[in-house]
């Protein structure tokens, strides 16, 4: 990220926050985050339950800073390597995600590109560009177009696992998200493969007979068991044994 402006302000909150989520992986007795498998991804070791503490306290705070200063601490909390920090970030943006607009788009991937891990990803794509692609549906499904065919994995899962949960559900970007997974259903990536397996399965739930003809069309074709297996995850009993008798 380009080198931050320095304010006093956002500097003291800055250190304060990670002072003291250094201080919480400490004292915890478990692993900073070691299913993340990319080098670039730094953990402390904060567990669930003490970031929902720490960023419940911290709104004091954040409710004295204005929008550019929100921008400005999520930038450094997002430079800072730390998954947790990123999370802090994550509660920052959700409270100016209209500031998003397409002209700051460049932003955004800049922020979105620093992530560098799935846990991360899947956080931000599931509210933060949920809430852009309400707003900005248009010129966010373009930006994802371009992320689809990222040098960069974690862009790559981003375009494919914005349209799980509660975006599957809407019924409204099928097609672009079924054209976002086609398109890397020979990815070599294990966490791409299986945002893409994510991603079939959730449209499959509110689109059963279409999805579960696509997926058995590529366990057919060989297409990775990673993504077929993990799509067909709610196919179950009687049903699951039939999907299988279909198979070449």
């Amino acid at each position: 990220m380009e080198k931050l402006d320095s304010d006093p302000v956002i500097d003291k909150l800055h250190h304060i926050i990670a002072s003291r989520l250094s201080a919480l992986g400490e004292a915890s007795p478990y692993a900073a985050d070691a299913n993340e498998p990319d080098p670039r991804y730094l953990g402390y070791g904060v567990r669930a339950s003490e970031m929902k503490r720490e960023i419940t306290d911290l709104k004091t705070n954040f409710a004295l800073l204005d929008v550019e200063q929100k921008i400005e601490l999520a930038k450094r909390l997002i430079s800072s390597g730390y998954g947790e920090q990123k999370t802090v970030a994550l509660a920052l943006l959700e409270q100016v995600s209209d500031y998003f607009s397409p002209n700051q788009f460049g932003l955004l991937e800049e922020l979105i590109r620093g992530l560098h891990g799935w846990s991360k990803i899947d956080a931000y794509t599931g509210s933060l560009l949920r809430l852009i692609l309400q707003a900005h549906d248009a010129e966010l499904i373009n930006l994802l177009r371009s992320w689809n065919n990222d040098n960069d994995p974690w862009l790559r899962r981003a375009s494919v696992v914005i349209f799980t949960r509660k975006v599957a559900k809407s019924g409204l970007y099928k097609d672009v998200a079924l054209a976002n997974c086609d398109s890397l259903i020979n990815d070599r990536e294990h966490l791409v493969q299986t945002g893409v397996g994510w991603c079939l399965r959730d449209l499959m739930r509110w689109d059963k007979e279409e999805l579960l003809s696509y997926v058995v069309d590529l366990r057919n074709k060989g297409v990775s068991s990673t993504i077929t297996l993990y799509a067909l995850r709610d196919i179950k009993g009687e049903e699951r044994q039939a999907v299988f008798n279909q198979l070449a």
